[in-house]
């Protein structure tokens, strides 16, 4: 399917990723395409796994969720081998996201708490991972761009005069 994306697909998954919901009409109107073959180079890219899911953008502050953290996690030799930290710390629904990264730090976990004391309980959850050393925190204190909002098939960046 790879070879297979032309630039109607790519302005279709634009569209899509900056909106999601709204209707195949509406869509097929601005992409100047009949609607039913909007919709069937939509299941075409569904079938072939380039779209994945659709998601609703929640506030999360709005539902208490007023901490956000990232965490810098430092594992012993040889802790990455060992998937049960991995598969333990994804289970915490406060995780937001987990990577293993390169640096001073093996893993960095996202994670939003609904206040100090429930990011410490997520905190000494981590730390209580058989392989884990130690944790490093940063508090989030202003948020420009969330991942979601990605979308490497928007306009590019103008250069600079």
């Amino acid at each position: 399917m790879k070879g297979k994306i032309d630039t109607v697909d790519l302005m279709i998954l634009k569209e899509l990723r900056n909106d999601c919901k709204r209707p195949m009409r509406e869509l097929a109107q601005k992409l100047r395409m009949h609607p039913n073959t909007l919709l069937q180079r939509i299941k075409r890219l569904e079938k072939s796994k380039i779209i994945r899911r659709y998601y609703a953008d929640i506030d999360y502050k709005s539902l208490g969720y007023d901490m956000h953290a990232v965490v810098m996690i430092k594992i012993r030799k040889g802790g990455l081998d060992d998937e049960t930290l991995l598969s333990e710390v994804t289970k915490l629904p406060e995780v937001v996201s987990l990577y293993a990264v390169s640096g001073g730090a093996d893993v960095m976990a996202i994670v939003k708490a609904k206040n100090r004391d429930d990011l410490v309980r997520i905190l000494k959850y981590i730390q209580s991972q058989k392989p884990v050393l130690r944790t490093t925190s940063y508090m989030v204190l202003v948020t420009y761009k969330e991942s979601y909002r990605f979308n490497p098939l928007s306009d590019t960046v103008p250069e600079k005069k």
